[in-house]
């Protein structure tokens, strides 16, 4: 396209030397044939009605440049020009000269120039504000070139790019994510540099944790339209998912460069400072989402979590408050300020809070896990079992979860269920060193310190810093060697003198002190069966069943106590 775009400056006379301004900066334009702009200077009345051949002169442009400030706002023959432009659906680029109304003026709905409607008054420098508008005139004017070469070639292809476009809006909207990808792919095909159809697909790809497919999308999109912050806060997104948190806060620092005021920006740079364990930087980012919006719930609660995370538990609880005063219906607000009171070691106000959450959402798998911790806390290990089993039946794929339970297990003395859930979380998530620490102590209690030295190995090997763990492999190696020299000791007195009473009582003392309990009450019934006072000896020894469970800090089964008290 050779031919120059016609370009009419409205502006009030009060700004004439600022409309000069701006024309003697896009005189470069007018020689290269890019743009040639008119104004009322220029103008004479052919019959005495000048307004009438203003009007027609609009009518007659491409773009029309309306200098923004006080002045032009009251002028009527400006809105009057602008009313004539909108009616003639001719392009209208506000250029913002001084801070005035005008975002509630009917200009609000336009992209001023300077960028991000920085008025030229404001710039340090006013000719770079100049020429910002000038940069900004330039892409318009070759936007508007492009899309009428474009229209004249592929109007019709570029009509049915449109049509599948917004047939695949409408499936996302209704859910059908798979369908909507489909219709994207169409679109493209006839029209393969649309930023919104790109951006679109994007989100659809998110939506089904396609995260590759989605940052994909969301690259060609930020290539076709640089300056949309929503596209670098979507990708911001998607990487956090992906656990990059470094791309993700580079995304959502340049989504926030790009609009200062984007509150979702701040709160989810925030969060991902939160996933970075960087806590003063993620408090720092939800403070500035709460000024600008003071009642952004998530913000609250989600600062809460960071200072709860950081150890400053008042403050954590302070927040979850102010979110509940918010939104006193939201169960998640009070699952997290039940957390903030559990590590401040409140459990009993933990626990309301937990449960205040299940009434208000009953299938509320993180409130069932919450308040299954605390109940361990405090020895409840029934409690915290139940409950680990109603979050299982909704998530039964969570290895946290299936860990917790096997700890409840352990604790409360069922090493054989303990054992079961820390292999599910094994097999759920075997890098994880911690599990096999937890699995050899069960296997320890059950007397098969073969298994626990291959766990304690484990451990040691996924975490070689973790001394702790080397104390436990050695000492459980130590135990072994013992065990195995006191049980051959004993068996060997058994097998020279089989009718000795002493010798199957010894060995079944020596099973209650490992815990071997179905081996301790074999031999302490056969021993009883042969006709030893058992009751009386074990007296002697420990005075009682309950000292010898305090010294032992064990918990002895029933039947074992029937047989040591009756």
């Amino acid at each position: 396209m050779d031919k120059s775009l016609k370009g009419f400056i409205t502006y009030s006379h009060e700004d004439t030397s600022q409309k000069d301004e701006l024309r003697k900066r896009l005189d470069v334009m007018e020689q290269n044939n890019e743009l040639v702009t008119w104004d009322d200077g220029q103008l004479t009345p052919g019959d005495g009605a000048l307004q009438d051949d203003i009007l027609k002169k609009v009518a007659d442009s491409d773009l029309l440049i309306y200098l923004v400030s006080a002045a032009s706002l009251a002028s009527k023959n400006c809105n009057k020009e602008l009313a004539e432009a909108l009616n003639q659906n001719i392009r209208v680029i506000p250029i913002i000269l001084e801070y005035c109304d005008w975002l509630n003026h009917r200009l609000k709905g336009f992209e001023a120039l300077p960028h991000k409607g920085k008025p030229i008054s404001e710039w340090d420098d006013e000719s770079k504000g100049w020429q910002d508008v000038v940069d900004g005139i330039r892409a318009t004017v070759k936007k508007i070139r492009y899309q009428t070469e474009q229209s004249s070639t592929t109007s019709d292809k570029i009509l049915y790019a449109e049509l599948e476009f917004q047939r695949g809006n409408v499936h996302q909207l209704l859910g059908q994510v798979d369908a909507a990808i489909e219709f994207y792919v169409r679109s493209l095909d006839l029209h393969p540099h649309n930023a919104n159809t790109y951006y679109n697909r994007g989100v659809a790809y998110a939506i089904k944790c396609d995260w590759d497919s989605a940052i994909k999308d969301y690259n060609i999109a930020i290539e076709l339209r640089p300056d949309d912050d929503n596209v670098y806060y979507n990708r911001g997104n998607v990487y956090r998912k992906k656990n990059d948190f470094d791309n993700a806060i580079k995304d959502f620092d340049t989504a926030i460069e790009l609009q200062p005021k984007n509150v979702d920006a701040y709160n989810n740079r925030g969060l991902a400072y939160t996933n970075k364990g960087d806590w003063d930087s993620a408090i720092k980012d939800f403070d500035t989402a709460i000024e600008l919006q003071p009642k952004n719930v998530d913000a609250y609660n989600n600062r809460g979590l960071a200072y709860t995370n950081k150890g400053d538990f008042d403050e954590a609880i302070e927040n979850c408050n102010i979110a509940i005063r918010l939104q006193p219906n939201n169960a998640a607000l009070y699952c997290n300020r039940g957390l903030a009171y559990y590590s401040k070691g409140n459990l009993d106000t933990a626990l309301e809070d937990y449960n205040i959450a299940i009434k208000l959402l009953p299938n509320y798998t993180k409130a069932y896990y919450g308040r299954g911790v605390a109940h361990m806390r405090i020895g409840n290990f029934d409690r915290a079992i139940a409950d680990y089993n109603i979050a299982l039946k909704r998530q039964p794929n969570d290895a946290h979860i299936h860990n917790n339970r096997g700890l409840a297990y352990m604790l409360g003395g069922d090493f054989d269920n303990a054992v079961e859930d820390f292999s599910k979380t094994i097999q759920l998530k075997s890098d994880w060193a911690e599990v096999y620490v937890n699995r050899g102590l069960a296997y320890s209690n059950k007397d098969n310190f073969e298994k626990a030295i291959q766990d304690f190995s484990k451990a040691v090997e996924l975490n070689p810093n973790d001394t702790d763990t080397y104390e436990k492999l050695n000492f459980t190696k130590h135990i072994k060697d013992t065990v195995d020299s006191a049980i051959e000791a004993m068996n060997e007195a058994i097998e020279l003198n089989p009718d000795d009473a002493h010798g199957y009582y010894n060995r079944g003392e020596f099973w209650l002190n490992i815990q071997a309990w179905e081996k301790a009450k074999s031999d302490l019934t056969v021993a009883k069966n042969m006709g030893m006072d058992i009751v009386t000896l074990f007296q002697n020894r420990y005075e009682s069943v309950t000292n010898f469970q305090k010294e032992t800090d064990t918990q002895l089964p029933k039947d074992i106590v029937a047989i040591l008290t009756s």
